[in-house]
């Protein structure tokens, strides 16, 4: 709906992501996840999931797609 205001917010996400040095990023909410997650997101080295992948792995599921 107001793409400059969404573009500004996903760069200070990606800056304040990138800044905890954290390998994998987990969220619940769905527009948080499309929005880092995207092919026009520019996240390269940043993997991110939903909360539900990441808590099924810590408890022996798949490993969620893209960590080594």
């Amino acid at each position: 709906m107001q793409p400059k205001f969404a573009s500004q917010l996903r760069s200070r996400k990606i800056r304040n992501l990138r800044a905890t040095g954290a390998e994998v990023i987990a969220t619940g909410n769905i527009g948080c996840l499309q929005q880092l997650s995207g092919d026009d997101a520019g996240t390269p080295g940043l993997i991110v999931v939903h909360t539900v992948e990441l808590l099924d792995w810590a408890t022996g599921g798949p490993k969620p797609e893209g960590v080594a």
